[in-house]
C-alpha cells in the first residue's frame, strides 16, 4: 500500500504520509495543461512529450515503467484521445520501458470493451485489474502481463529465476470462481458491447444538462462518464459551490452520486437498461436544479 501511494499522483491523499518511498517520478496528466492549449489534441501531445523528456533526463536504463490510468478517475474522468496513448506506446517501445495500465476501474467492460486499452487501440505490457473482475461480490484483483514477461520467470531459464512474492489470500479458490463467473457473464451477455451503446445513450442524456449553462464538458467512455461544472460557459470558471450543494440535494432526492465538487461521475451497472438511465439522469437533473436554487445562481439559458 505504501508503495502504491508513492506511485500515485494524488497529492492530497499522500501528503499526510510524507516522506514517501523514493524512485517514483510524477508526470502531470494532460488535464493539467488543457487550458493553456487550443484543444485536447495539442494538450495531449505536450503531456506525452513530458514522459519522453523525463525518460531522457533520468536515463532510459533507470526507468522501469510508466503507470497510467487510461481514464483519470480521481482527476475528473479525464479522457485523453487515442493518439495520446498511441504516442505513449511508441515512446515506451523506443526506450524499452514498460507501459502499465491501471484498469482497476476501467476494466471488464466498463468502457465499452473488456479493457479500456482496446478502446484506445494500444496493448500495455501490464494491466492491473480489480473491482469489475468480481462485480463487487468478493475482494479480488489480478495483474495481467504480456506472455514474454511470464517467460522470463520460466524455470528453464534458470532454477533460481522465479517471481518471488507472497499474498496471504493469493489464488483464493472462491475468489477465482467468482471472477471466472463474472467474466463468463460479461462475455455471454456481451455486456462490454452493451456498455458502449448504452454509454452513448447515457452521454446524450447528460449532454442535455448543458441547457442550464453550468456544464463545461461531458467526458468518458462507455458506462463511465464525468460532467464538469462551471459558473458559466463563457469564463469556464470552476463552480465548486454548485457541486457542494449537489452533494446534499442528490441525497435528498435519493441519489448517491460521486461529486468532486467541480465535477461529478456517473458509472451505472453494466446490466442497466435505458429506463434505468432515464431515472438516473432525471434524478441528476432535479438535484442540479435544486442545487442551483440553493446557491442562488440563475442559468444563462432558458430551459424547457
Amino acid at each position: 500500500t505504501f508503495g502504491a501511494m508513492a506511485a500515485s499522483g494524488t497529492g492530497e491523499r499522500k501528503a499526510h504520509s510524507d516522506p514517501q518511498m523514493s524512485g517514483f517520478f510524477k508526470v502531470f496528466p494532460p488535464n493539467q495543461f488543457r487550458d493553456r492549449f487550443a484543444d485536447w489534441d495539442e494538450c495531449n501531445r505536450f503531456a506525452v512529450q513530458m514522459f519522453e523528456d523525463t525518460i531522457i533526463q533520468e536515463g532510459p536504463d533507470s526507468i522501469a515503467g510508466i503507470i497510467v490510468e487510461p481514464i483519470g478517475n480521481t482527476g475528473g474522468i479525464i479522457t485523453p484521445t487515442p493518439q495520446y496513448y498511441q504516442m505513449l506506446r511508441n515512446i515506451c517501445d523506443r526506450y524499452q520501458v514498460m507501459l502499465i495500465f491501471d484498469e482497476i476501474i476501467t476494466g471488464y467492460g466498463r468502457t465499452g470493451a473488456m479493457f479500456a486499452a482496446q478502446r484506445y487501440g494500444v496493448t500495455p505490457d501490464i494491466i492491473c485489474s480489480g473491482k469489475g473482475l468480481s462485480s463487487g461480490a468478493i475482494p479480488l484483483g489480478a495483474m495481467i502481463a504480456r506472455e514474454h514477461f511470464a517467460e522470463s520467470f520460466n524455470e528453464t531459464n534458470g532454477a533460481q529465476q522465479h517471481f518471488a512474492h507472497g499474498h496471504t489470500w493469493a489464488n483464493n479458490a472462491l475468489g477465482c470462481v467468482v471472477g471466472q463467473t463474472v467474466i463468463d457473464q460479461i462475455v455471454e451477455d456481451r455486456l462490454d458491447e452493451k456498455a458502449r451503446t448504452l454509454g452513448d445513450y447515457l452521454a446524450n442524456k447528460l449532454e442535455s444538462l448543458r441547457r442550464y449553462g453550468v456544464v463545461r464538458e461531458v467526458r468518458g467512455l462507455g458506462m463511465l462518464r464525468g460532467v464538469e461544472l462551471v459558473k458559466d460557459t463563457d469564463s469556464m470558471q470552476p463552480f465548486p459551490e454548485l457541486g457542494q450543494a449537489m452533494k446534499q440535494t442528490a441525497i435528498d432526492n435519493g441519489l448517491i452520486l460521486r461529486i468532486n465538487p467541480t465535477w461529478f461521475a456517473v458509472a451505472p451497472a453494466l446490466i442497466a437498461t435505458e429506463s434505468d438511465i432515464d431515472e438516473l439522469c432525471a434524478l441528476i437533473e432535479k438535484s442540479m436544479v435544486d442545487a442551483l436554487a440553493k446557491v442562488g445562481t440563475t442559468s444563462r439559458r432558458n430551459h424547457a
